[in-house]
């Protein structure tokens, strides 16, 4: 099940806020980002690799909720749709020579360790990456293949070639 918002009875609810934010509540967006800032910084790094790039791909990303506003659908889950826009802000944010990283094994430092898993991410095919980081944040296979326009069990399968390619990658570190 994917980590759920928490939200006090008397907040209204991602929907109700994207709603007043097309009705032109700018506070509402204020609220929006409060609660999902933090979490999508932490997709976003895990996405391109770099504090840096995911710095400015979350700028890139609320720019963009709040310029497609009106291409938001109440009936759809916020927080599906935006991710969404932080995948796309997120590829487009890459550093365009992270494929061409040395596969030097880190030392043990944890940051190092870090690094080669974040490297290790990277190896694999862009919607293997997509469909791993977006289960990673706790979403179903159905809510992943929706997010992505996937069946199913296309990301299960993809799901399983990207854990397979990982452990390859990480099984090089000595």
């Amino acid at each position: 099940m994917p980590p759920r918002v928490v939200h006090s009875s008397s907040e209204p609810g991602d929907s109700d806020l994207m709603v007043r934010l097309q009705g032109g509540d700018v506070s509402a967006y204020d609220a929006l980002y409060a609660r999902y800032s933090a979490r999508v910084f932490q997709f976003l790094v895990r996405r391109t690799g770099s504090r840096l790039a995911a710095e400015e791909a979350l700028q890139e990303t609320w720019l963009r909720v709040f310029r497609f506003r009106h291409r938001y659908q109440p009936e759809r889950r916020f927080s599906a749709w935006l991710y969404t826009i932080a995948a796309h802000a997120g590829h487009d944010a890459r550093e365009p020579d992270f494929e061409s990283f040395d596969w030097e094994p880190p030392t043990q430092d944890d940051v190092h360790l870090r690094d080669y898993v974040i490297r290790a991410l990277h190896a694999l095919e862009p919607e293997d990456r997509r469909v791993i980081l977006l289960t990673i944040e706790g979403y179903t296979s159905v809510e992943v293949g929706e997010m992505l326009s996937m069946r199913a069990g296309t990301v299960r399968m993809r799901l399983k070639r990207a854990r397979e390619t990982m452990k390859a990658k990480l099984s090089e570190q000595p």
